[in-house]
């Protein structure tokens, strides 16, 4: 018997809160042409906003058009959408509200496959949305390839923005956009000199420099840094390593972890597991079985004591 041929029948899969733009998105991509290479295109819309399609958008560009319920979202129903439109690829405008796990493990036709998630959101709303519902929208950004932050305007703090996303999801592509549709590059404000003798990182700025160090570690490389940090030791480090760290809540109190870079130190036996230390240390960059790749160390020249933080929780 010959064996069937292989092929893919990719899912493009955009995601978002209500008005986050999403269907706007998804016009313009059908009107730039980027799947008129697709004979037969499938819409799957889970949500109907203000916004509505153009018929005649979807028509002149060979997209068929279908709304399901949550309820819908199913295996046998996936399967009677093959058959009925045979569709080469799928675009599904995603309901923000369902966890993502609902498409993720429904069970899809032969050749379906999710190809790219790209999450959007509404630059505006997102401080409103990040205090309110940030389990919700974390879910929406851990699984996606990409989040576009659109309708940003100049004043807002894009650079905690990004910071909040990369805690969740450190592959993520993040592109900012204005009201008009035209990318925006951020400069990011960082709250210490990182051309200081010693670059100083108050408390309340430690996420914000774990997560330059970890975007730009070239920078920081042969740079000395002072920070507070508290001890985590542990059976699978060497004698002389240990993390000088702090614990971090990237959505919710269920969701916590402990961050920090690997760090050298030739006294390691005098520091007592989850003691708080001021730690001043110089970044190298270098390969490290625990990242698994090339990344920033710290070689600790001065350990003191120290009291902890006000706020011993970091936020992003």
């Amino acid at each position: 018997m010959a064996q069937e041929e292989e092929y893919q029948i990719p899912i493009f899969l955009i995601n978002g809160q209500l008005d986050s733009g999403k269907t706007r998105f998804i016009q313009d991509t059908i009107a730039m042409g980027q799947f008129a290479e697709a004979k037969n295109k499938l819409l799957i819309v889970c949500e109907e906003g203000e916004e509505e399609y153009s018929e005649k958008l979807l028509k002149d560009n060979g997209v068929d058009m279908v709304v399901l319920e949550k309820e819908e979202l199913t295996e046998e129903k996936l399967n009677e959408l093959d058959k009925e439109y045979d569709p080469w690829i799928v675009i599904v405008e995603y309901n923000g509200m369902w966890d993502p796990a609902l498409i993720m493990a429904t069970a899809k036709p032969r050749g379906w496959d999710i190809y790219q998630s790209i999450t959007l959101v509404d630059a505006a709303s997102f401080n409103l949305q990040w205090n309110n519902m940030r389990s919700i929208v974390a879910e929406t950004v851990k699984y996606a390839d990409m989040v576009i932050f659109n309708r940003c305007k100049s004043g807002m703090d894009l650079g905690s923005y990004r910071r909040s996303m990369r805690a969740l999801n450190n592959t993520l592509q993040i592109v900012f956009e204005d009201d008009k549709g035209e990318m925006m590059s951020i400069a990011e404000q960082l709250p210490y000199d990182v051309n200081a003798d010693v670059i100083e990182i108050d408390d309340a700025d430690y996420g914000i420099w774990y997560m330059d160090v970890s975007e730009r570690p070239d920078v920081y490389v042969g740079k000395k840094v002072r920070f507070k940090g508290q001890v985590l030791k542990n059976k699978y480090f060497k004698d002389k390593n240990f993390v000088p760290g702090r614990k971090v809540m990237t959505c919710c109190a269920e969701d916590t972890q402990f961050i920090g870079y690997i760090s050298f130190y030739n006294d390691i036996a005098s520091l007592e597991n989850r003691q708080w230390i001021t730690v001043t240390a110089t970044v190298k960059v270098e390969f490290q079985m625990a990242y698994k790749k090339k990344g920033p160390v710290l070689y600790v020249e001065k350990v003191e004591p120290a009291e902890p933080p006000v706020e011993e929780m970091v936020y992003f």
